[in-house]
């Protein structure tokens, strides 16, 4: 992925809603609970696509994948298929790869382990949000301290990815650029290279409770 083209797409933005840090009841497990509003513009999308896939949203065997660090990991990709040519608007391109089946809700192997949850996609007031959750614990069970999460970047792109149809099947469809709501260019934050207009909260920051706009930093 470090290969691929990046391109900040006008239009596109994430912008905090809500949050909350909790606690389990023996003191394993840390969890926060997020609430983004998930802004993207259908026209720039497509004609940013055009660019670089021609006719992208037709293809049947052409593909997408949200990447959305921080909130949620999806397995693999989506393909277009029955939605090729019926994709008109930020909805039905964001139906595509809603279904939660399609997202990882398993601890990763690691001493310090993270888990992502299902997201959960809704259009409020015309507008699509995603709620997500992200636990953290450590892998022999003792207790975990706000000191021990780290920084957390939310990222908000779409990998589009192109399929190679040939006669009787067709290849795995291959990534060709993401397109997201920060920009290219990278910036240093305390050691860590971000994405510069990434949003992202310093963890070992946190408190018990509400999560307020004040924490959710800009890089």
């Amino acid at each position: 992925m470090a290969d691929l083209i990046y391109k900040q797409l006008e239009g596109m933005k994430l912008r905090f809603v809500s949050g909350e840090l909790r606690r389990s009841d023996d003191d394993r497990v840390l969890s926060y609970a997020m609430t983004f509003q998930l802004d993207l513009d259908f026209t720039h999308f497509v004609h940013m696509s055009k660019q670089f896939i021609p006719g992208y949203l037709d293809g049947l065997v052409n593909a997408i994948r949200p990447e959305l660090g921080g909130l949620a990991y999806h397995l693999a990709y989506n393909y277009f298929f029955d939605a090729a040519g019926n994709i008109h608007s930020s909805k039905a391109l964001t139906d595509v790869f809603a279904n939660p089946r399609y997202y990882l809700d398993e601890w990763a192997t690691a001493d310090f382990q993270h888990r992502y949850h299902k997201p959960v996609f809704q259009t409020v007031d015309g507008q699509l949000q995603i709620t997500a959750r992200r636990d953290y614990r450590w892998s022999d069970l003792r207790p975990i301290q706000i000191w021990d999460l780290p920084v957390i970047q939310f990222e908000w792109s779409l990998n589009l990815m192109e399929g190679h149809p040939f006669p009787g099947a067709s290849l795995a469809p291959a990534s060709v650029v993401i397109l997201g709501y920060s920009s290219a260019d990278e910036v240093d934050v305390g050691g860590i290279s971000m994405r510069k207009g990434t949003r992202y909260m310093q963890g070992s920051s946190l408190q018990l409770g509400a999560i307020v706009e004040a924490q959710i930093l800009t890089a």
